[in-house]
């Protein structure tokens, strides 16, 4: 390996190490009512955000639209989010400018619904797309898919979602809301490593 190769593979491998970063402290920020860091965390280019049938969110401004309202927003003492990012697997492309990644969320969270205060246990899919400008990674497109949103006390197979969602300020529909037991699966978007397929 000449070091031109070498200098590509330790490039490759910051590059992997910051996209995780960037997509825990999303994790941390989301949870914790960070709304502004959130922002932040986007692109000036950015495509879209689609969270489980909020709608699309479409560009930069659409990211302030989604999250903006919230800014400021305090929770109460006992209302908590946990959302878990496992399994990630994270795709350069060969020019080092784009990425995707796809990370499996087992959350949990005490919120209020229906009046009342809730436990509820949701699961899903994050399929998303990064970009690299000015030697930092950022958010291009953030996609949640959700698989289930369901009460602690009687479990996704009786109750696979709660309610339906959408935000009537989106710029279109969920592209993709297919719930258990729909048996959908979010396409992946990196090949096989032998097969290629």
């Amino acid at each position: 390996m000449d070091l031109e190769e070498l200098e590509k593979q330790v490039t490759y491998l910051e590059d992997i190490n910051e996209i995780e970063n960037l997509q825990k402290m999303y994790g941390y920020y989301f949870d914790n009512a960070m709304f502004q860091e959130v922002i932040d965390l986007f692109s000036e280019n950015t495509e879209s955000v689609e969270i489980t049938d909020h709608g699309v969110f479409r560009g930069k401004g659409a990211v302030v639209r989604m999250y903006g309202g919230m800014v400021g927003m305090k929770r109460p003492g006992w209302m908590f989010f946990e959302v878990m990012q496992s399994q990630g697997v994270i795709h350069i492309s060969t020019d080092g400018r784009t990425a995707t990644g796809r990370w499996y969320t087992p959350s949990f969270e005490c919120r209020p619904f229906g009046g009342t205060k809730k436990q509820t246990w949701q699961f899903g899919v994050y399929d998303n797309e990064y970009i690299k400008e000015n030697g930092r990674w950022y958010f291009k497109k953030l996609h949640w898919n959700l698989t289930y949103w369901t009460s602690f006390e009687r479990g996704f197979l009786k109750v696979p979602r709660l309610s339906d969602t959408p935000f009537p300020h989106a710029d279109a529909p969920a592209t993709a809301y297919h719930p258990y037991p729909s048996g959908y699966r979010v396409p992946y978007p990196f090949k096989h490593p032998v097969t290629g397929e």
